[in-house]
């Protein structure tokens, strides 16, 4: 038997206070085996980002229990978690190259060896070159690009993405994607 990876039990989310209270996801029961592909299709505002931030670590669900290998998820873990986000949300102080290192940088790895993997994570990414731009001084695709990168980089056990490729063209699309 393939053990979980990724498990969810009795996961519920709600909004808000109890008289105007939204729940945004009820009673999900799902388990993910290691090595396993999934995804998470639905209309928009359905859930599909909440339940990826319980996932990811990012938010603590208002009953249930998110698992990562065995691990309950209640704050964010690097090594088993990483989260490419629809919106870039990069450090506008950061150079490219920092910004992919930042997670990197919180698990305490050596400094070469942080800058060497995000180095090759934007060359990955088709960014060699822009490694010591600011996110002000990127296009929204690349901006894109860096954050991907950024997620990359971890090498974590998961990897969630949630719509990481909307804002780019077609053709970076097809390049990142395989």
């Amino acid at each position: 038997m393939t053990r979980a990876l990724v498990a969810i039990r009795g996961v519920s989310q709600r909004f808000g206070a109890d008289g105007a209270a939204v729940t945004a996801l009820e009673s999900i029961d799902l388990e993910i085996p290691d090595g396993q592909f999934a995804s998470v299709v639905g209309p928009s505002g359905c859930g599909k980002s909440t339940l990826l931030s319980l996932v990811a670590g990012l938010r603590r669900p208002s009953s249930g229990t998110v698992l990562c290998d065995g691990e309950a998820m209640t704050a964010p873990v690097p090594r088993k978690v990483g989260m490419i986000f629809q919106e870039a949300n990069l450090l506008p102080w950061l150079s490219a190259v920092d910004n992919v290192a930042f997670p990197l940088k919180l698990r305490r790895v050596a400094k070469a060896e942080r800058l060497a993997a995000a180095r090759r994570m934007l060359d990955l990414t088709g960014l060699a070159g822009f490694e010591d731009r600011l996110p002000h001084q990127l296009s929204g695709g690349m901006k894109q690009r860096v954050s991907i990168a950024r997620g990359l980089v971890q090498n974590p056990a998961v990897l969630l993405m949630d719509e990481p490729f909307a804002s780019l063209d077609e053709q970076t699309r097809m390049v990142l994607g395989d």
